[in-house]
This record gives C-alpha cells, sequence and structure tokens, in this order.
C-alpha cells in the first residue's frame, strides 16, 4: 500500500472514529436531555399537587371561620314564625340559605351524615351518650352541630351523641 493510500485510509478510519465519538456524544447529550426533560415534568406535577393542595387548605380555612356564621343564620331561619314564613322578607332568606349551600356545594363541600350512621371517630366528634336497647351499639342518635368535609378532608367534625349499650 502506498503513503497516499495508508495515509487516506487512516484518515477515513479518523473521521469514522470521530464521527462515532460524535454520535455517542449526541445519543449521550439526547438521554441526558430527555432525563431532564422528565425530571422538569415531574417537578410541574410536584409543584401543581403542592398548589392544589395549599389552595385546598387555604379554602378549607376559610370555610371554617364562615361555618358558625351559616349555623347561626340556619337557626335563625328556624325561629322565623309560622305565619310570616311566607313574607316576602322569611323568602328572601330562604334564598340566601340556598346561595349558602350553593357555595359550600362549589368548593365541594358536604355535610357529614350523623343520625342512624355508626360512629366514626374520623369525622365524628362524641359529645354524650344515652343508653337505648332499642337502638343498635356505637350508632348515632343525634346531632348537636354539624360537620363538614371538603372532599376527603374535614373541615369541622359532626359534634353527635351515640347510642352506648
Amino acid at each position: 500500500m502506498s503513503e497516499s493510500k495508508h495515509h487516506y485510509q487512516d484518515n477515513k478510519d479518523k473521521k469514522r472514529d470521530k464521527s462515532e465519538e460524535y454520535k455517542q456524544a449526541a445519543m449521550d447529550n439526547l438521554v441526558g436531555w430527555q432525563k431532564a426533560l422528565a425530571d422538569y415534568q415531574n417537578l410541574q406535577k410536584d409543584t401543581d399537587k403542592r398548589l392544589a393542595s395549599l389552595s385546598d387548605f387555604t379554602t378549607s380555612t376559610c370555610i371554617f371561620e364562615l361555618l358558625p356564621i351559616f349555623d347561626n343564620y340556619k337557626v335563625a331561619l328556624n325561629h322565623i314564625p309560622e305565619d310570616q314564613k311566607q313574607s316576602s322578607w322569611a323568602v328572601g332568606l330562604e334564598h340566601i340559605l340556598k346561595l349558602w349551600e350553593t357555595f359550600l356545594s362549589d368548593h365541594s363541600v358536604t355535610k357529614i351524615k350523623t343520625i342512624g350512621e355508626p360512629f366514626d371517630p374520623y369525622i365524628h366528634e362524641s359529645v354524650g351518650q344515652v343508653s337505648d336497647e332499642a337502638q343498635a351499639d356505637q350508632v348515632i342518635v343525634e346531632e348537636k352541630l354539624a360537620g363538614y368535609q371538603m372532599k376527603e378532608a374535614v373541615i369541622r367534625p359532626a359534634m353527635v351523641i351515640i347510642n352506648n349499650k
């Protein structure tokens, strides 16, 4: 083999080696970029979850503060004299109650079920007990204060009286 052919072959081999080296570097970079993109997407999802959780916490805290007003409003409505329940002001107050209920529903707030339900310490708080043989044991027989939850989180447990045989 002549010197020029040998030199030409060496250059060709060097170029092929360099080309393979560049291809490998490009593949390494691509894998790194793909990993960085996946890490970034995971970070975005985690951040979105944290922001949603913070938003839910803030909303539930605000609703917790509003619940006593809602409770007292319902008590006041129950004290409207029968002969005035059809008057325009009483009907207007009933309409405001519907607005309250819509507001709570729009924020995924639901009333915790109580009477006739088995006592659950995660959502109910026992504030008294009775002993009634006609009722099942550990069943709620009276609600003293309504409890509420937002999605799965308890905002305020229901205050209840339970049957304790």
